[in-house]
C-alpha cells in the first residue's frame, strides 16, 4: 500500500489567523491557568482594572462578547469571589461591575497582554509589527463590512 504525501492546504487567509488564533488562545490559558483565570475572564478583569463600576453592556463591548455571553462570565467571576454587581442607587435597574480585592490582587496580571505581544512578535521588528497590527485591524473592517 502506498503511502499517502499530506493534503497540502490552499493558501487561505482565514485559514492562517483562525489557526493562529486557536494557538493564542491556548497559549493564554496556559498562561493564566496557574492564577484560576480564563482569557474572557481576564479580558474583563483587565477592563474593570481600567475603569471600575462599568455596565454590563460596556464591557461586552469591549471585551467582544454579546451582553449574555458577559453576562455568564461575569456571573462565574462572582462565584469566585473576583467581580461584584451593585445596583446603582439612582436607579435599581441599573447593575455596575466591580473588582473585588480579590480581583484587584490579581492585577499584577494588567500587562499581560504585552507578555503575549511579547512571545508572539518574538524575531519581529518594531516596524513589522506596527505594520502587522494596521494589517490585521484592516482585515478586521473588511470582514465586519457589508460590502
Amino acid at each position: 500500500m502506498a503511502t499517502k504525501k499530506p493534503l497540502d492546504r490552499p493558501r487561505s487567509l482565514g485559514q492562517v489567523l483562525s489557526f493562529a488564533t486557536g494557538a493564542t488562545v491556548s497559549m493564554c490559558q496556559d498562561m493564566l491557568a496557574e492564577h484560576d483565570l480564563t482569557l474572557a475572564q481576564w479580558v474583563i478583569l483587565s477592563a474593570l482594572w481600567r475603569q471600575d463600576g462599568m455596565l454590563i453592556s460596556e464591557i461586552a463591548d469591549y471585551s467582544g462578547n454579546n451582553a449574555p455571553a458577559a453576562s455568564r462570565i461575569i456571573d462565574r467571576m462572582e462565584e469566585g469571589g473576583l467581580v461584584k454587581r451593585v445596583p446603582s442607587p439612582d436607579d435599581k435597574r441599573v447593575v455596575r461591575v466591580h473588582v473585588t480585592e480579590r480581583g484587584d490582587g490579581l492585577s499584577h496580571l494588567s500587562d499581560f497582554h504585552e507578555r503575549v505581544n511579547a512571545r508572539l512578535l518574538k524575531g519581529i521588528d518594531d516596524r513589522d509589527a506596527d505594520l502587522l497590527f494596521d494589517l490585521l485591524s484592516r482585515v478586521d473592517a473588511n470582514a465586519r463590512s457589508q460590502d
